[in-house]
């Protein structure tokens, strides 16, 4: 059996397909980079993270707010190729949604992607599907910025061919369905079975009504019918279950005939009704009545535990000295991590723009895969300024984070740490000025023990044994619904730099690990 989540941390939207040999699955990376990850298995229970498509050449994420970015991919192979579509979401929180779409190809996931081929922007979530006479379709979300009456903003599902051979889109695009009454309709995918076109579609927001309902056509084109069931999957009345906010996904089929549902997900915090995992990725087996898709279990509500799928034993400890560079786990912030070659082993990293900004910040990141965790960082660093600063930080936007960090203290001339907060763009300093003064030079292993929406700092010199610094500090509000306003990511764990004086300064980190302190809950 596998228990879900399958995907930990920051892993939503899934879009999965096969090339008849594995099975991938792509999810959102947002402000993050690089883009999209894609990961492979072949039991549909063990995924390994074997590519992450989108660099400089696909994606240009500079200035981009947060929980922007790269949205919902989708994921398919046909032709000989993998095909992968995307949206860049430039401004997210007004009248307008400004957006492009785009599809890149690639033989092998693991390969160097093609350039982009721009396929509109009336609308976020582009999917591809190949009818069985070749012809490619587009199918995305409709956006209408109108506010009148007449006009809702999830304004159905639009379709439009796509020609592979010209690299663009050709004919009008059509309305092929208008959404259930749950509304905010979007995430469409097409999957063929028994002679009939399944539209997948995501609806009733991203929060707790989060779902997925389905129609379906005998013709690619339409007219949809809704299914007498409407909903596929929410947790929305399963109130007492671990999964929450069910919802964004699309269908697969085994070789040998079964069919299964990749979902996004959210685990709430205990206790709240906070996700500070973000929104993950979980898998259902799905059954056929009347040739309609339901849930094996039956009912609506996602399955903590799935049968039939081999048992998955979760990694509990991640660790690394840098010395092969960063795997793809790890994720920069708008644009390639800002390193320094160097000889020294460890990771060195050019201090740049503060926590605060939108384009150009020295981070590097992993998400956290549970509620309960410790991570430990050494730092090698030697500020000569109170804007020199550089450590480890609980992150989740731009906003919202605490740091952990080194800096130089000007009155007395030493070096410091200190821990610094934002909360919803309010930035305050929880030590009140405390400071803890350090060794002018030398390694400082510095530390976060994060236990159910609590976190505590600690540091250690000279193999001295670790000291705790400061106060606990309630935490949960690094979570989508905690950080006001768009929050999509869930919260990261990051090494940083920064330099608000020259943009000469390094910070080398020689050794990170990660442990997690609970069971997969």
């Amino acid at each position: 059996m596998v228990k879900n989540p399958i995907l930990t941390g920051m892993n939503p939207d899934p879009s999965a397909c096969t090339d008849g040999q594995r099975y991938y699955i792509a999810t959102s990376t947002f402000e993050w980079y690089p883009g999209i990850k894609i990961y492979v298995s072949d039991d549909l229970a063990n995924w390994d993270l074997v590519a992450r498509p989108l660099t400089t050449k696909q994606v240009n994420l500079k200035g981009i707010p947060d929980s922007a970015g790269v949205w919902a991919p989708g994921l398919r192979y046909f032709d000989g190729k993998f095909w992968l579509t995307y949206s860049v979401m430039h401004q997210i929180d007004g009248v307008y949604k400004d957006l492009r779409n785009y599809v890149v190809t690639a033989e092998h996931v693991e390969d160097e992607w093609s350039d982009p081929i721009f396929i509109g922007a009336q609308g976020f979530d582009p999917s591809l599907f190949q009818d069985d006479d070749g012809q490619i379709y587009l199918v995305s979300q409709n956006w209408d910025y109108r506010q009148t009456y007449l006009h809702q903003k999830f304004n159905g599902i639009l379709m439009q061919k796509f020609d592979d051979e010209k690299k663009t889109l050709v004919g009008p695009s059509k309305r092929i369905f208008t959404g259930s009454p749950q509304g905010g309709t979007e995430g469409p995918s097409i999957f063929r079975h028994n002679g009939y076109y399944y539209l997948l579609m995501a609806e009733g927001g991203s929060g707790r009504h989060h779902s997925i309902t389905v129609a379906r056509s005998q013709r690619v084109t339409g007219p949809y019918e809704l299914s007498p069931n409407v909903t596929l999957l929410t947790a929305f009345n399963a109130d007492d279950q671990p999964i929450q906010k069910a919802g964004h996904g699309n269908l697969i089929e085994t070789p040998d005939g079964r069919t299964f549902l990749v979902h996004l997900m959210s685990r709430y915090l205990p206790g709240t009704g906070m996700s500070m995992l973000g929104r993950e990725t979980a898998i259902e087996e799905i059954t056929w009545q009347d040739d309609w898709p339901i849930l094996k279990g039956g009912g609506q509500a996602p399955a903590e535990v799935v049968e039939d799928l081999p048992r998955v034993t979760p990694e509990s400890t991640y660790e690394t000295d840098f010395s092969g560079g960063l795997d793809l786990s790890w994720s920069s912030l708008r644009q390639p991590s800002l390193q320094k070659k160097s000889q020294e082993v460890g990771l060195v990293l050019k201090a740049d723009e503060s926590l605060s900004s939108l384009l150009s910040q020295a981070m590097v990141v992993r998400s956290w895969q549970a509620f309960s965790f410790e991570t430990t960082a050494t730092l090698s660093f030697e500020p000569q300024s109170f804007r020199h600063q550089a450590g480890l930080v609980l992150y989740y936007n731009t906003k919202n984070w605490l740091f952990l960090y080194v800096s130089h203290d000007e009155i007395t001339d030493r070096r410091i740490l200190n821990l610094q907060m934002a909360k919803q763009g309010h930035i305050t300093e929880p030590s009140n000025g405390l400071y803890a003064y350090l060794p002018d030079n030398g390694d400082v292993q510095l530390r976060f023990v994060v236990a159910t929406g609590v976190a505590h700092a600690y540091y250690q010199v000279k193999a001295d044994g670790f000291q705790s610094f400061g106060r606990h500090i309630d935490v949960s509000f690094l979570s989508d619904e905690g950080v006001g306003g768009w929050g999509f990511t869930g919260a990261m764990i990051g090494l940083t730099a920064i330099d608000t004086d020259r943009k000469d300064t390094t910070a080398t980190f020689s050794h990170f690990e990660m442990k997690t302190t609970e069971e997969k809950l």
